[in-house]
């Protein structure tokens, strides 16, 4: 199964607009979102592109294979727009493994200590990363509307046991990482 797998829109009308040509060119059997959707959040500013609406229309393209969990920045109300369900957390299996879905705020010493799937994916940081420790791996796909630390704006691909962060921008990847 092709994954796409993407974090903190946050409303942006044209990086949900790529990410939608990205749903277009892979065809992926699933999309996971992990969160903060539609709200820009009150430090990154009112952007010139923000349009939740638009973007919920693009997001709900695709909500019969996305799983989605709740971001920080997403309320009830928010919840409403999309026609995918978004939950705090959720374990799925993709492609054999098991994944640990969270946005990333909860993330804490305390969750890490408890058994933890193949594979933990979050958002949150708005960078990405992409490492293996202590036989978890662990996926931010970065930021497609406001990502840090100078980095580009980013997702990830799951294709079987091969992950990947792309750039959002010219689809070229970052980096890369065999699960088995």
């Amino acid at each position: 199964m092709r994954i796409l797998i993407a974090s903190d829109i946050h409303g942006r009308l044209q990086a949900a607009k790529k990410f939608d040509r990205l749903v277009t060119t892979y065809r992926p059997d699933r999309i996971v979102l992990l969160g903060d959707y539609l709200y820009n959040g009150p430090r990154n500013g009112v952007p010139n592109d923000y349009d939740p609406m638009a973007v919920s229309t693009i997001l709900n393209k695709s909500a019969s294979i996305t799983l989605g969990v709740r971001g920080n920045c997403d309320s009830r109300i928010d919840a409403t727009l999309l026609r995918f369900s978004i939950e705090d957390s959720r374990i799925v299996y993709l492609n054999g493994f098991r994944c640990d879905l969270v946005h990333g705020d909860l993330l804490t010493s305390d969750l890490l200590d408890v058994e933890r799937g193949d594979i933990v994916m979050f958002g949150h940081t708005h960078v990405y990363m992409l490492k293996k420790e202590d036989g978890v791996t662990y996926l931010n796909p970065g930021s497609t509307s406001f990502p840090k630390n100078g980095n580009p704006a980013t997702y990830a691909v799951m294709d079987g046991n091969h992950l990947e962060i792309r750039k959002l921008d010219d689809d070229l990847p970052l980096l890369s990482l065999d699960l088995a």
